[in-house]
């Protein structure tokens, strides 16, 4: 028996808020739409409104995606953005390391009861736990392209 969570699974739990924070959510969504829409640009504001959250949100995430480079910017009354790569060659992987670059999860950085051994040993023994779920789970999303995604809308 695996004890590695799915991540979909986990989030059909309702517990999306413990491991994946909103900004991977709403980022995946910002590039689901960008490549549904197949290289036209579209305003923070249009993908506000679909999203249902304020454009400055939708702007900070653009910009760790453009920094990142899976999507390229233009400014102006005609500006907007597109996907800068092939939505074949974009991971979900991708796209968490843009917006968040953390660990799913933490572990304790408390300092151990020393007069505990269970306490002594909870360090590593979460260490071992949380990077064996890092490791799935950072698999699991690199093998999850845009495209996928975007053949279910």
């Amino acid at each position: 028996m695996s004890y590695v969570l799915n991540i979909v699974s986990f989030c059909s739990m309702g517990y999306t808020n413990a491991m994946l924070d909103q900004r991977f959510a709403v980022s995946v969504h910002i590039m689901t739409v960008l490549s549904y829409h197949r290289g036209e640009l579209v305003t923070s504001e249009i993908l506000a409104s679909g999203i249902r959250t304020n454009p400055t949100v939708i702007r900070r995430l653009i910009a760790k995606l453009a920094e990142a480079e899976l999507v390229e910017c233009f400014k102006g009354k005609a500006g907007g953005v597109r996907l800068n790569s092939s939505r074949k060659d974009i991971s979900l992987k991708d796209i968490y390391m843009a917006v968040s670059g953390k660990p799913l999860l933490n572990t304790p950085d408390k300092e151990p009861a020393k007069q505990c051994a269970v306490s002594c040993a909870m360090k590593k023994i979460m260490c071992d736990v949380t990077t064996g779920l890092e490791t799935q789970s950072m698999a699991y999303l690199a093998k999850i392209k845009l495209a996928d995604l975007t053949s279910k809308v």
